[in-house]
């Protein structure tokens, strides 16, 4: 199955992808170490080393984001190259065909998208974890506001058997289970679905320990105002350490595996968990997103160098690259705003352009 020219193809774009993979990937650690020195080394006295070290723990999640790049640069300067070199010309001189030419090309970028999504991005999301707590441990030294502070209030709502409870809070503890000066109003529901405040308890602090709340100094409202000490007790709750922790963080920081739990967690306690499906979704399809932009490559470089016009059908193809990408980002935005379902927006682009690219190449193969 796997033949001498098949490992030959296979192998080639394999070179060519760590090249622009080492290229991109040496273009975004230049500027992102220039804006990390810019915006932390400003109002943190830290060295280069540092300034590198952080640079260094967000490159994995950025080289994600470019990883469509990545492909359509590394197929196109492979097959140009091919192409140039007459290596195509003898190819399908000998009856390869332009299917059994791309075949290991998607394998590959297929390939590509599923180890990214099922390794690439936990070690971005453990390493991006890693630089927000550097980051916030160097402004901790120097007695300037941390991350955790800047979240600002923390609102919740959770959905009851009777009703539901709004929990706030004026920031979120340290250890990302607790809760400073929490507030917590219940309502109930009545046959109409009109809530009606039912209590109200205010706590110094609140602890969130396997499906309870542990409160510390709890004081009891009725919504007659009478007042009743509670002293330190605990309430159940359906909110999961995993919605409370992930409330202050961008889903693209959470791990592909920790996605279900985040979600599930956030459904139980009534969070909105459209942004987690959207980027749980938008991970499950790039393995088809990099197949999308390789076909991009493939159909651009398949003209016969001797025939002209090779370059001008190279720019064409990073051109639809670009526009693969941009449509990508839109149909997310789209998502996001709930315009349309998460599996809407992650999947249209990278399948319409996958075919759009087939469609050229059979055009050109099959006439």
């Amino acid at each position: 199955m796997f033949g001498r020219l098949w490992r030959y193809i296979f192998t080639q774009t394999l070179i060519g992808l760590l090249g622009a993979a080492l290229i991109i990937t040496a273009v975004i650690m230049l500027i992102d170490f220039v804006e990390t020195s810019r915006d932390i080394g400003t109002r943190v006295g830290i060295s280069a080393f540092q300034a590198l070290h952080l640079s260094l723990l967000k490159v994995p999640l950025l080289v994600q984001d470019t990883l469509p790049f990545i492909v359509l640069f590394g197929v196109l300067f492979t097959f140009f190259r091919l192409n140039r070199r007459s290596e195509l010309i003898v190819m399908r001189a000998s009856g390869y065909s332009a299917w059994r030419i791309l075949a290991p090309v998607a394998i590959l970028a297929a390939l590509t998208g599923a180890l990214s999504t099922l390794a690439l991005n936990p070690l971005g999301a453990a390493s991006n974890a890693r630089f927000e707590s550097t980051r916030e441990a160097l402004f901790e030294g120097e007695g300037q506001s941390s991350g955790a502070d800047q979240s600002g209030p923390i609102w919740l709502r959770e959905t009851t058997a009777t009703g539901y409870t709004m929990i706030t809070a004026q920031q979120q503890g340290a250890d990302d289970a607790s809760l400073t000066e929490p507030v917590f109003r219940q309502y109930v529901l009545s046959e109409t679905g009109a809530p009606t405040l039912d209590r109200r308890i205010i706590a110094d602090e609140a602890e969130l320990n396997g499906g309870f709340w542990s409160l510390v100094n709890a004081v009891e409202y009725a919504p007659g105002g009478q007042a009743a000490a509670l002293g330190d007790v605990a309430l159940p709750t359906n909110v999961g350490r995993q919605a409370l922790f992930e409330r202050a963080r961008s889903p693209g920081a959470v791990s592909f595996w920790q996605l279900p739990a985040v979600i599930n967690s956030a459904r139980d306690a009534g969070l909105s968990s459209l942004a987690y499906e959207l980027r749980w979704h938008g991970l499950l399809a790039q393995p088809l997103m990099l197949v999308a932009a390789a076909l991009m490559g493939i159909a651009a470089t398949l003209r016969l160098h001797r025939l002209g016009g090779a370059a001008a059908f190279a720019v064409a193809g990073a051109t639809a690259g670009f526009i693969l990408y941009f449509s990508q980002e839109l149909m997310l935005g789209l998502g996001a705003s709930g315009a349309i379902t998460p599996p809407t927006a992650a999947w249209t682009t990278p399948a319409l352009f996958s075919l759009a690219g087939l469609f050229f190449i059979a055009a050109t193969e099959d006439g």
